[in-house]
């Protein structure tokens, strides 16, 4: 979604009278109480919308860039309107413009309000992952109560936050997710699920897609059940979380399965892909270890840079096997494009596979590691730090100052939002603009988010000069 809408745009809105004409689009209708952009798109799509006259003669505008946009990259308008005829599409559409509006064009591109916000809804899990960057186990004592989840979920869909993520800990432990995701997709957002799966039964599965939750992101550590038990700590979870993925994918919730990539499994990272489509999953995904939480236990599992490079070029060919294949690592940007002679990205987070426009051009607008960017997290209590896997980075907490305050208030997401203040090879590096470098690990192994990440093949100096030493202890703000 965030891709198509970049796409579209770049074209039609690269020059100052259409950023002009987009500023015009932030002032709010008196009849409707919505941004005049946000009605006006909704009328581009077809939809009838009771508005003012002001609104009404802009959509008019509005339908002229979009047609513009459409002409550039051969997309019929009849099409374009029924595309973004989708509610969430529109509102990942009414991100960019308004990002657009507020900052113009930019390289990566800056947003008003997070596309996405990952909330680890609780600490309580049922399993004792070895990996666990929570470190959960039991519910926090502070962790928000159901009146001050609810209140939160309409402050972000009111910010223009396009997805929430539930995370943990295991959210369906908690009694209150089921009427938040509700009332999160009721809102417009977008809504998904990470989950261990052990509690997703048959009847789950539906009340989930009942829920209004779109996407469920399913963990498996291994294809041999004794691993995959053994790392989670419990007998009988690697069952329950096949059968899990299997019981969304019936549903038709698009099921991904994830991995977080390690020693330990790296070479039964092709058996995972394929696993993952027999169940029915859309989506397998490799994510990056991060030594925190419980990982700083487990450090000595980390992938070398060699390693991660060839893990990386596995899931690049994967992705040709029928099934989308995703990493968290953002130098997998770079891997897909050298491998594809420039066919084929995949900024972190995001899929777009084979075409034959202008990849890497895009690619540098989405910007590879989007922590405190693109997206940022919650935790239980509601501090908000820009990465789940950086949770003493903690930048401000939602019961104290409101979210959008602390969303341009913070300093520290202020300098991750600059790839010219990226330190060592990874702010020289060409690729800059596309992977970044993963600031989580940076801020694990170095105590510095703006560091090189040591995982990369073209920072080796630095990941030698982490051997035989321990894993600092991350900073705060």
């Amino acid at each position: 979604m965030l891709i198509e809408t970049i796409r579209l745009l770049r074209a039609a809105m690269s020059n100052y009278a259409s950023r002009s004409i987009i500023r015009l689009g932030m002032g709010f209708c008196k009849r409707s109480g919505k941004r005049r952009m946000e009605n006006a798109l909704a009328m581009a799509s077809g939809e009838a919308i009771d508005c003012c006259l002001s609104c009404k003669s802009y959509s008019l505008l509005i339908k002229s860039l979009l047609k513009l946009g459409g002409m550039a990259f051969g997309v019929d308008y009849g099409d374009l309107a029924n595309y973004i005829r989708d509610p969430i599409v529109r509102r990942g559409l009414l991100s960019v413009l308004v990002g657009i509006g507020k900052f113009g064009i930019t390289k990566p591109q800056l947003l008003n309000a997070p596309f996405l916000v990952v909330w680890n809804f609780t600490n309580a899990c049922n399993l004792k992952c070895k990996h666990c960057y929570q470190s959960a186990r039991a519910r926090s004592p502070d962790e928000l109560n159901l009146g001050e989840k609810l209140r939160l979920v309409d402050e972000l869909a009111d910010s223009g936050v396009v997805s929430i993520a539930f995370s943990g800990g295991e959210p369906l432990l908690s009694p209150d997710f089921f009427e938040v995701a509700r009332r999160s997709s009721e809102r417009g957002m977008f809504v998904a699920l990470a989950t261990n799966g052990t509690l997703i039964t048959k009847e789950v599965a539906k009340e989930l897609k009942g829920a209004g939750v779109g996407y469920v992101e399913i963990s498996l550590d291994s294809a041999m059940p004794e691993v995959h038990d053994g790392f989670r700590g419990v007998e009988g979870a690697f069952e329950r979380t096949v059968r899990a993925v299997a019981h969304c994918a019936k549903e038709g919730i698009f099921t991904c399965v994830a991995t977080t990539v390690t020693k330990m499994n790296l070479r039964e990272v092709p058996r995972l892909i394929e696993l993952s489509k027999e169940l029915g999953a859309k989506r397998f995904m490799a994510f990056n270890f991060i030594p925190t939480g419980r990982g700083r236990e487990v450090a000595g599992m980390d992938l070398s840079p060699e390693e991660r490079e060839d893990l990386l070029r596995i899931l690049q060919r994967g992705s040709e096997k029928g099934i989308q294949v995703l990493s968290t690592a953002p130098q997998y940007a770079r891997v897909c494009l050298e491998a594809s002679h420039g066919l084929m990205v995949s900024p972190t987070h995001f899929y777009i596979g084979h075409a034959e426009w202008d990849l890497g051009a895009l690619a540098e607008f989405i910007g590879g590691c989007g922590a405190g960017r693109l997206y940022c997290a919650i935790q239980p209590n509601g501090d908000v730090t820009p990465c789940v896997f950086m949770p003493s980075l903690v930048v401000g907490n939602v019961r104290e100052r409101s979210f959008l305050e602390i969303w341009h208030g913070s300093d520290v997401m202020g300098r991750m939002r600059r790839r010219d203040l990226l330190s060592g090879n990874c702010g020289q590096c060409p690729y800059k603009f596309i992977c970044g470098g993963c600031r989580a690990r940076a801020l694990a192994y170095f105590g510095d988010f703006m560091a090189p990440d040591p995982g990369c093949v073209r920072n080796e100096e630095y990941y030698l000069s982490l051997l035989g030493r321990t894993v600092p202890k991350a900073i705060s703000a």
